[in-house]
């Protein structure tokens, strides 16, 4: 009997449930699951992870036609011949419903299938989307790419307009650094930013699920946001506002939030598990992969930050991308001019980006965990989501780049140097990060790992307080230097 056969009849007899991958060995797909689940030598062969929702899925894909063709006739026939705002908004969602339609309906499935499967295929149709938008103003210049952007988004302001009221709008956010009840009420009541910073951490709880994670990724942006306050204004903050309200404030609510939205999540899918137990569905009929609930935790996820130094750096790239992510709206906001920050065209590229980076945070967790199980050189491929949230990324810092205003550039060349950051700022970063180096070479054993001294203990290491650790708490102490010097105090 074939292993296709010899796979069917072990299902059949003892009810064994697909798993949630479907392999592909060698560029072919596998005949059998029999290949994954061969122990005896784990790295001899290449695997391609693909990721599938239920088969009892039925997308209905006539309904979903006619009710998509429904739409798109009724865009094309309500806009006015005229060339407007009106007629460039009604074209533009009209191609992007198309494609969001196809989508929908015929791309592979993600990682992630809760609540339904066919939400993370539009998500990711969303964000392929929004890269080509971004290809496409990257071949044009700036007026033509501000032209095209104010036509679908008029919200966004004149380029006069982002000018002449850029300081006025950092100082109605600040107003006064000195503290007091008044200035407090109004960061809290008045302005938007602390329900922003809140609502953002509790969202990136879903994508990072650990609160480790979470810390390093905010205390990295904070140092990003210092680091470049001379390129963009809008980072000047108060040292009550950054510290209090923001850092040990709106952050650790969000966290918390986010972390009991996972927790709900999670009870949800065991729910919904339960049901389809109770009528008795057969189980390989039963998406396994459903939300991860069987394979992963969705309510955290163990990132072993510094098990070892791979994981470590493994990790320090998800914070890194994610961060760079976040400032790229910063930056995308100052080359293209765009006045109001609360305009449509801010919140769904924040929707777009936000909504990819979940699969993509679960899909890098899943490959360096399989990395570590069968070998860096068996899981050769990454996930769509992982790949389409670099990509895009990539695609945002190229645009931001070419469009950098006069007053960017300006402050850039003034700085002196060939990193654009100015020495008061500069060399802080090379201080806290020569200690932090010369941390990971004593806490990892780097030399003795590379000279094969210890190299079988390195990856079972636990985080464990060492002398040498002292190191790490002093490279904080030019990052701290570096708030002082960039905060507003009065």
């Amino acid at each position: 009997m074939s292993s296709e056969g010899n796979e069917r009849a072990n299902r059949n007899g003892k009810c064994i449930s697909p798993k949630p991958t479907e392999l592909f060995v060698n560029g072919t797909a596998s005949a059998s699951l029999a290949h994954f689940r061969n122990e005896t030598n784990p790295k001899s062969q290449i695997i391609h992870p693909q990721f599938r929702s239920s088969p009892t899925e039925a997308p209905r894909q006539i309904l979903s036609t006619l009710v998509a063709l429904g739409v798109v006739i009724y865009l094309g026939f309500s806009s006015s011949n005229a060339l407007d705002h009106s007629s460039a908004q009604h074209a533009a969602l009209a191609v992007y419903f198309s494609f969001l339609l196809f989508c929908f309906l015929q791309t592979r499935d993600l990682i992630l299938t809760w609540p339904h499967p066919g939400l993370w295929r539009v998500v990711f149709g969303s964000c392929g989307f929004y890269s080509l938008c971004l290809v496409g103003m990257l071949a044009a210049d700036r007026d033509d790419a501000r032209f095209v952007l104010h036509s679908l988004f008029p919200g966004i302001g004149t380029q006069e307009e982002f000018d002449s009221g850029l300081r006025d709008r950092i100082d109605a956010v600040m107003g006064t650094c000195k503290l007091s009840s008044a200035a407090l009420y109004r960061q809290l009541f008045h302005c938007p930013w602390f329900l922003a910073h809140s609502a953002g951490w509790a969202f990136k709880m879903l994508i990072f699920r650990d609160y480790y994670l979470a810390f390093y990724a905010a205390t990295l942006f904070e140092i990003m946001e210092v680091s470049l306050m001379h390129v963009v204004p809008e980072f000047e903050e108060c040292w009550w506002d950054s510290l209090f309200l923001d850092t040990l404030g709106a952050n650790l609510m969000g966290m918390f939030v986010g972390s009991q939205l996972n927790r709900w999540i999670e009870s949800n899918q065991y729910r919904q598990i339960e049901k389809q137990e109770l009528k008795h569905i057969p189980e390989e009929k039963v998406a396994t992969n459903i939300e991860l609930g069987k394979k992963f935790n969705w309510a955290g996820r163990d990132w072993k930050v510094f098990t070892s130094l791979k994981r470590m750096l493994q990790v320090s790239t998800a914070a890194f991308v994610m961060s760079v992510s976040e400032l790229n709206t910063f930056l995308l906001i100052n080359s293209l001019g765009i006045a109001d920050n609360t305009s449509w065209c801010v919140l769904l590229r924040l929707t777009t980006v936000g909504f990819i980076s979940i699969p993509a945070g679960a899909e890098w967790f899943y490959y360096i965990e399989e990395c570590d199980r069968r070998g860096d050189r068996s899981v050769v491929r990454l996930g769509p989501s992982l790949w389409m949230l670099f990509w895009t990324t990539l695609l945002e810092i190229a645009v931001a780049t070419k469009f950098f205003p006069h007053h960017m550039h300006a402050e850039i060349i003034n700085a002196g140097n060939i990193t654009g950051i100015p020495y008061g700022v500069l060399v802080p970063l090379i201080v806290s990060f020569a200690l932090t180096l010369v941390w990971i070479i004593l806490r990892y054993n780097v030399f003795g790992c590379v000279f094969g001294a210890k190299s079988d203990k390195m990856n079972m290491k636990q985080a464990q307080w060492q002398s040498h650790d002292t190191l790490l708490g002093a490279s904080i102490i030019p990052i701290a230097y570096l708030f002082a010097m960039g905060w507003k105090w009065d």
